[in-house]
């Protein structure tokens, strides 16, 4: 079960991150508008997408090891090569919320809900942040939606823990 209210932030950053692939496929030195890959990588050239993979797996690595500015720079060296990736902006909102820039980490979530709009951890953790800075509607609407894409996917124990959040502010003058 989800924890509640604020101790919920890293169960949901933790369900995204532990959900992504984290092999790291060998390539060459990234584009000269990025930083150099690590120098372990070989030289089997790779598309941007495949490049960006690597940094967005490098970020992370780095996040849950607790290095999170280090995963944010490889986010954003992800985010340089592929911008569309809505789960570079998700993981790297988790960072920033992890560093204590809540507001730079609801940009995220929300450019993350741009891109895939089906995104339920990304509504679940914007809501938290917009309860946080006093944008209650806000996150009741973000606690809503996020329930229901929960629902729509199968999972009714963070759909429950969704319903549970939106019952409790309700209940907070």
């Amino acid at each position: 079960m989800l924890a509640l209210r604020y101790n919920g932030w890293p169960l949901f950053a933790i369900l995204i991150i532990n959900g992504l692939a984290l092999s790291v496929p060998q390539i060459t030195q990234a584009e000269s508008n990025v930083h150099p890959l690590p120098s372990t990588l070989s030289n089997t050239a790779l598309s941007r997408e495949d490049r960006s993979q690597v940094f967005f797996t490098m970020g992370i690595q780095k996040a849950l090891n607790g290095d999170y500015q280090n995963a944010i720079a490889d986010y954003d060296q992800a985010l340089k090569l592929v911008p569309s990736n809505s789960e570079a902006y998700y993981n790297r909102g988790v960072a920033y919320f992890s560093i204590g820039h809540p507001q730079i980490a609801l940009q995220d979530f929300s450019r993350a809900i741009e891109l895939q709009p089906t995104m339920a951890e990304a509504y679940g953790n914007r809501g938290m942040i917009r309860w946080q800075l006093g944008d209650q509607q806000g996150a009741l609407a973000d606690y809503q939606e996020a329930k229901d894409l929960f629902h729509q996917k199968g999972d009714l124990p963070a759909a429950q823990q969704m319903q549970h959040w939106i019952n409790q502010q309700m209940d907070t003058p």
